[in-house]
């Protein structure tokens, strides 16, 4: 029986599989200009709410996955108080959320508006990050640029990558096939999970389905205006200042 995304076997393999992102320090340089308090949209396991509160930012996470928010805490668990202290984190839809505080940095990192394939429904979710920014408060989004040609190069072929556990040691094998519907701008993605230990004996195995959608630079723009926030800075990475245009594989958006 497939999983949910995000859960279980997958939640653990999270972070496993984002080891290599660099995206930490620039939102870390972003909490610097905007912050203090700030609001995760997603937050998972904490793999940026984390180092942003050991950064002495009062933060608050946004995540629907009981999984994913039980990884976050066991991991906050093993920091100090004075971490601890400026964490918060809240069971809700990002798409429908109502808390009681403002925030003067607002962040959806790492594609994670690609999880709304219907556009009615993400730019509800944007209404809900302009009611939640103070005056002059900032949202702050990062999205990948879709790679066509090599989407359609790996169109409904099977990708397979082999990681080493970082406690145990075991082998994790991750089967991805993604299936594009390019008129509709849908990606259907089969995933397959395996574990093994040094003798190749299969110890677990976990498998989910899922659709996602992508977006173009025009599409967001048009959906945070729709939302009723003004693009006030836009870049074509987060490691630098500099536009987005043919070479960008990245999108960011600086809103008010």
């Amino acid at each position: 029986m497939p999983q949910e995304m995000y859960s279980g076997f997958f939640a653990e393999f999270y972070d496993i599989l984002h080891a290599g992102l660099t995206d930490v320090d620039s939102y870390l340089e972003f909490a610097r200009r905007f912050g203090p308090d700030i609001l995760e949209l997603g937050c998972g396991t904490g793999r940026i709410l984390i180092p942003l509160a050991r950064a002495g930012f009062r933060i608050t996470g946004i995540d629907c996955s009981d999984h994913m928010i039980a990884r976050c805490q066991a991991k906050l668990s093993l920091e100090d108080e004075s971490v601890r202290s400026r964490v918060n984190i809240v069971r809700q839809d990002v798409t429908g959320f109502e808390l009681e505080n403002r925030f003067n940095l607002i962040i959806a990192p790492c594609n994670m508006l690609n999880h709304f394939p219907d556009h009615k429904v993400l730019i509800a979710m944007l209404r809900c990050v302009k009611r939640h920014l103070r005056p002059q408060g900032v949202f702050i989004l990062d999205n990948s640029i879709p790679d066509i040609p090599y989407m359609v190069d790996v169109n409904r072929v099977e990708r397979i990558a082999v990681f080493e556990h970082p406690l145990t040691g075991t082998k994790l094998v991750h089967r991805f096939t993604a299936t594009y519907d390019f008129v509709s701008q849908l990606e259907h993605t089969a995933v397959h999970l395996e574990e093994y230990d040094d003798t190749d004996k299969l110890l677990r195995k976990a498998a989910y389905s899922t659709t996602m959608t992508y977006h173009f630079p025009r599409e967001l723009r048009a959906m945070l205006e729709a939302a009723g926030l003004e693009v006030f800075h836009e870049q074509g990475s987060l490691h630098e200042d500099c536009p987005i245009g043919p070479g960008s594989t990245e999108m960011v958006f600086f809103a008010r």
